[in-house]
């Protein structure tokens, strides 16, 4: 829990496919990408202090929402479950409550753990073009994530187009 400090920001990276956790450009999705100077791949670290023990929220620092998981069945050719974008107010708010498991490699590689007991998993090891996060209890080396802070800086970067509107 010490990579991870309230109010900072960071970078999450797979340490296998050595792309970064990016808010995908919908609003909603999660995927992954190369671009590592990107407001998609920021995330502001809130600690929320729970009864049993503080819990992680990733804030993305485009959109807004933060990174949650779901029960809904990931996208064909992802394992797992989907992991998505969602406010803080939506029911089933522990959707976005993580904890950070250490890796038992460097200090800044590791694991992300859901209330629900899923992991963050990257997806497209073997077939690029697939990449994509989901949820997962099945074991992986595709769970180990790289925290990269972010320092503080005087100059804001570019921000991201706002995300399409649907009409019902």
């Amino acid at each position: 829990m010490d990579r991870f400090q309230d109010g900072h920001h960071v970078r999450l990276r797979s340490r296998v496919s050595r792309t970064y956790l990016h808010a995908a450009d919908d609003g909603v999705g999660v995927t992954l990408h190369e671009r590592r100077a990107s407001m998609n791949a920021a995330w502001a670290v809130h600690i929320y202090h729970g009864d049993d023990s503080p819990y992680l929220l990733f804030h993305s620092a485009a959109y807004g929402r933060y990174l949650a998981a779901t029960a809904t069945p990931a996208r064909l050719g992802h394992r797992g479950l989907r992991a998505e974008l969602r406010d803080y107010d939506q029911p089933g708010v522990e959707a976005v409550m993580w904890q950070a498991v250490g890796s038992g490699f460097a200090d800044d590689v590791v694991l992300l753990r859901n209330v629900g007991g899923r992991y963050l998993r990257a997806n497209g090891r073997y077939i690029r073009w697939n990449a994509g996060v989901s949820v997962d209890n099945s074991f992986s080396s595709m769970m180990y994530w790289v925290v990269e802070p972010i320092p503080a800086t005087e100059d804001m970067p570019a921000l991201p187009a706002p995300p399409p509107v649907s009409s019902p």
